[in-house]
């Protein structure tokens, strides 16, 4: 991971903080997917895989892309979006360290559910 790139994102992901989290998330953006698990309540699970292309900068905006696995009961379903990349590293940061890997899914943030749902501004709604 090149050092440059993560301090060219520490200021906006609390790369201080985080920074073993901001260097693996900076690695899962140049992948450009990932695959997770949305918790239902009270009980289960619903995979989904997220993909994107970055962009260069973290304040230009990434094309990205949710869809919702094909189930028996439900056909697939598929959101497409912007958003800045800073804010899509943030999320790929909460997803690391809520255990996602290569081999392991994990659960995006509830702020990027409540962003993708109901439009709310991740900045102004704690994590």
């Amino acid at each position: 991971m090149s050092e440059a790139l993560v301090a060219l994102y520490a200021p906006y992901c609390q790369g201080t903080a985080r920074r073993q989290e901001l260097q693996r998330a900076l690695e899962l953006l140049a992948a450009g997917s990932l695959q997770g698990e949305r918790r239902l309540r009270p009980t289960g699970t619903r995979p989904f895989s997220l993909s994107w292309r970055a962009a260069d900068s973290p304040l230009d905006p990434s094309a990205a892309s949710l869809c919702f696995a094909d189930l028996p009961d439900l056909a697939p379903q598929e959101y497409s979006f912007e958003l800045p990349t800073y804010r899509l590293v943030l999320w790929l940061m909460d997803w690391v360290a809520a255990g996602g890997d290569s081999s392991q899914s994990a659960d995006l943030p509830d702020s990027f559910w409540r962003w993708l749902i109901l439009g709310l501004d991740p900045a102004a709604v704690a994590a």
